[in-house]
């Protein structure tokens, strides 16, 4: 890609706002868009990539986005009464206004044994839903959004949170170890694969064509430690994990693993997964994982303390922001994507320029 200098008039003072905070708006070379995918193919971008130059699309057309209070898509405000309910697959899912989310109906798990998936698990008809009807109704938030990274989330991943809905957290990690339960994880996780992400996948490039990204959910870990050890990550796991990507691919879609949790033990199996970015917790050393693991995909890196502080001084600004893009940024590349949600806007733009003068001498 040419390489463009650094323009000052590419930052004029402007701001925008969403759920996800204040950020400040660039008048850039090329589109949010063309610079990340451009990272993703291997080439250099014109800055590091940010968060916010991604918009995400959690349509309502998915049963799981309302069970779990997820929708943010372009038609009306959905109504956060109405949260709560049936996901894809019946499970029943108590709204919990105080956290913002939700969970299981606790009490009565679907399964106790994973060897009675056959019989109760019913599978959605996902290419059933009104596809077509979703686009046309969100047709505004992808004219609103060209020229951002437009992504989408699919939640309960890859299956260790899809498993916890059938088993609760106790019987799904016991089923995961469990050499009697073994084939039938492995069975079912395969079915749900097939019957469900790939239809979902297809729809989603069929229908949402401007979407460039799938963002995976599947939580692998507690503050302190992975649910279960790399072990059980490469055998139960990455086998979808490197479906999901080899379908992602077809489409010419990235893959996002969402994935909560101190997992710095169990990263191996994201790359082995063909996972292309994690955007992994604070709790995470992303500095050292990037040390070991740099080369092999693209971290979503954090940035530091000062970003948090809306009052820093312009000095303590310029010094983090210089010291952060000249650790992440090596011998003239780029390959972190820096997480800015809810940051201060005036660290996110010193990134942005520093970045760009980095990238572009």
């Amino acid at each position: 890609m040419e390489r463009v200098p650094y323009n000052p008039s590419e930052f004029q003072g402007e701001y925008t706002e969403d759920r996800f905070g204040k950020a400040p708006v660039f008048h850039t070379p090329i589109t949010p868009e063309e610079n990340t995918i451009c990272m993703f193919k291997g080439e250099n971008p014109l800055w590091m990539p940010l968060t916010t130059d991604c918009k995400g699309l959690d349509p309502r057309i998915d049963p799981d986005n309302i069970a779990r209070a997820f929708v943010f898509d372009g038609e009306e405000p959905y109504d956060p009464a109405l949260y709560g309910g049936k996901d894809m697959f019946g499970i029943d899912w108590v709204f919990v206004p105080v956290a913002g989310g939700s969970m299981v109906k606790p009490g009565s798990p679907l399964m106790a044994d994973a060897n009675d998936w056959k019989e109760l698990i019913k599978f959605p008809d996902v290419n059933a839903w009104d596809w077509e009807g979703s686009a046309k109704a969100n047709a505004g938030w992808f004219e609103k959004n060209k020229g951002y990274l437009q992504g989408i989330t699919f939640l309960n991943g890859t299956g260790f949170e899809r498993l916890i809905s059938f088993m609760d957290f106790e019987g799904a990690a016991m089923a995961v170890i469990d050499e009697e339960q073994e084939e039938a994880v492995k069975e079912l996780l395969n079915a749900i694969f097939e019957r469900v992400y790939v239809p979902y996948i297809d729809n989603v490039a069929k229908y949402y064509p401007t979407i460039k990204k799938i963002s995976l959910h599947d939580d692998w870990g507690s503050q302190r430690a992975p649910f279960f050890s790399l072990n059980v990550a490469r055998e139960f796991f990455v086998p979808i994990l490197q479906k999901f990507a080899a379908k992602c691919k077809e489409h010419d879609i990235i893959f996002e693993l969402h994935s909560c949790g101190k997992n710095d033990l169990v990263v191996p199996a994201y790359i082995e997964g063909g996972v292309q970015t994690w955007n992994g917790m604070y709790m995470n050393d992303k500095r050292k994982l990037f040390e070991e693991f740099g080369d092999k995909f693209i971290f979503g890196v954090d940035l530091p303390a000062v970003a948090d502080d809306m009052n820093a001084s312009a000095e303590d600004i310029e010094a983090a922001a210089k010291e952060f893009c000249e650790f992440y940024i090596r011998d003239g590349k780029c390959h972190v994507i820096a997480n800015c949600m809810r940051k201060s806007p005036d660290f996110v733009a010193a990134v942005y320029r520093i970045s760009r003068q980095m990238l572009n001498p």
